[in-house]
């Protein structure tokens, strides 16, 4: 969910690159196909969408559709690739000249190649836009301020001995912004986040601050991993009205726990127990079998049979025969007739012979009477047939004036041949379908021009495919040998630090005889399919 409920935009959140580089986790809150999808930094920040200010130092063409470029803050770069679904931001960068002041707004995104433990992030583009240095300068205090206030929240949970569900309803319960409450307990499941990390954020973002005032030339880098250093207390932070409720349940455990354990509760609830397993007395179980024994009427039967769907009130009767021992005792206690009582609701034992006996003597007596018309169907087979499709003289013309028809019965058929349909003899037939299977074979015989020219257009149909097939494997092939080609001269090439970018294209276009271009193009489909990256500018490294 957003975090200004459905269907609400995300907020673009203002944090520094180093810390957002340190960032690995990013998780969906649910499986629908246009979930948000969230990173979370080591602090806990929760971000879907990023806001960014600062200098434009470099842009790099990485394939005919796609370029990248670097945008570096006080603490460190953020990346940001433009391709053919960014045509705006992608357009800007085409025509930047770095290094300028530029703001950055998009889908903060990461990316861990295959084979690999290191997870790079990045930022989707959706506006990227030329501002000048007061702008900048803006955006590093009040992203300094955002790390400062989120800092002061942190470290309170950090403080605190709940985590994982119940540390987020803690801090939504003392008042913490919803997206933070689920972003601190992650961020501390995940990265084991250290006060000595915490400290170091919060240095950063006081140098940012000093430097944007001109009492430092640039801040300390950010040299501690998340999940490392020696214990330490944090720093001032400004002061935050968000507290850390304990969760409801424990505060209610803690009271129940004070009390006796045996209570008035559970003596109030052994009284209600006595009260309800007295038997009834003699003039309600009176009352109840006067009203029982009354035979039921077949409306009654009828309304009991056939319920009318999604009423409450006819399922009723049903449960209470069924569920109340108090009942069940009384029908046994009654002496009623097997005619009456409760019939196929009663409950008993007694009851249940008698429905049984009533069944059967039911059963009995209609199939006496299916016997009976059975017998009497033999006797006189058309006695139905007759009264059933026999119409008088009024309904038949009646049904004559509403269809316009002339209406007759099967015995109204007049006699062949009066009805004017030219009907072929049968010794026609016969020589007509003679002469037709004579022809069909003589055309079967003779070879036909069709026929042929059929098989030519198959034929050559047949080879272009093939040789469309050979084709595109051969192509697929070459492309495959030259990412194995690049991916091998990295290795050949790499001093320890990466193999140079150059030398690689010139080396594998040398030996395999292409143009450098294609090399290229199969350096970028090797990153992005995690078979190296990029340790440096310029410089290449297999994975």
């Amino acid at each position: 969910m957003s975090d200004d409920g459905p269907g609400a935009r995300e907020v673009a959140y203002r944090l520094f690159a180093a810390e957002f580089d340190d960032a690995s986790l990013s998780y969906s809150e649910s499986d629908e196909e246009r979930a948000p999808n969230y990173v979370v930094t080591p602090t806990g920040a929760r971000v879907n969408r990023l806001f960014v200010a600062g200098v434009l130092t470099e842009v790099e063409r990485v394939n005919d559709e796609t370029r990248r470029g670097r945008v570096v803050d006080p603490s460190g770069a953020f990346v940001t690739y433009a391709g053919q679904y960014q045509p705006e931001a992608q357009t800007f960068l085409e025509r930047a000249e770095p290094p300028a002041f530029v703001a950055l707004t998009g889908k903060a995104r990461t990316f861990e190649p295959e084979d690999s433990d290191r997870v790079f992030t990045s930022v989707r583009p959706e506006s990227l836009n030329e501002v000048d240095a007061d702008t900048r300068d803006r955006w590093v205090v009040s992203a300094a301020e955002a790390t400062l206030d989120r800092l002061a929240v942190f470290a309170k949970a950090l403080d605190s001995d709940l985590r994982g569900d119940d540390l987020r309803a803690g801090l939504e319960a003392g008042g913490a912004p919803a997206p933070l409450a689920a972003g601190i307990p992650k961020a501390l499941d995940h990265y084991g986040t250290t006060a000595a990390y915490a400290e170091a954020v919060r240095r950063l973002a006081v140098d940012a601050l000093e430097m944007i005032a001109g009492d430092r030339d640039e801040v300390r880098a950010l040299d501690v991993a998340p999940d490392e250093g020696e214990a330490t207390e944090i720093g001032p932070l400004p002061d935050t009205d968000v507290t850390i409720e304990e969760p409801a349940a424990t505060t209610g455990s803690d009271e129940v726990s004070e009390e006796d354990p045996v209570s008035e509760s559970a003596a109030d609830a052994e009284a209600s127990v006595d009260d309800s397993a007295e038997p009834a007395t003699d003039d309600s179980a009176d009352a109840e079998i006067d009203e029982s024994a009354e035979p039921a009427t077949d409306a009654e039967i009828d309304e009991s049979t056939e319920p009318e769907p999604g009423s409450p009130g006819e399922s009723e009767p049903l449960s209470d025969a069924d569920d109340s021992d108090e009942t069940t005792d009384v029908a046994d206690a009654a002496d009623t007739p097997d005619d009456g009582g409760l019939g196929d609701f009663d409950a008993s034992g007694d009851g249940a012979d008698a429905t049984a006996d009533d069944a059967a003597a039911t059963t009995e007596d209609d199939a006496d009477a299916t016997a009976d018309d059975d017998a009497t169907a033999d006797l006189d087979p058309d006695a139905d047939a007759d009264d059933m499709y026999q119409l008088d003289d009024e309904e038949r013309e009646e049904i004559e004036s509403e269809f316009g028809t002339d209406f007759s019965t099967g015995t109204e058929v007049d006699e062949p041949g009066e009805a004017d349909i030219d009907v072929p003899d049968p010794e026609d037939l016969a020589e007509e379908s003679v002469d037709d299977s004579a022809a069909a074979a003589d055309d079967a015989d003779a070879p036909g021009a069709e026929s042929d020219e059929t098989d030519a257009t198959d034929s050559t149909t047949d080879d272009d495919a093939e040789t469309g097939a050979e084709t595109d494997t051969d192509a697929d092939t070459e492309d495959v040998d030259l990412e194995a080609a690049a991916v091998a001269a990295m290795a050949d090439l790499d001093d320890g630090d990466g193999a140079p970018r150059e030398a690689v294209v010139e080396r594998v276009a040398d030996e395999r005889g292409v143009e450098p271009g294609a090399v290229e193009d199969a350096i970028q489909d090797a990153l992005m399919s995690g078979q190296c990256y990029e340790p440096g500018d310029g410089l290449l490294k297999p994975i």
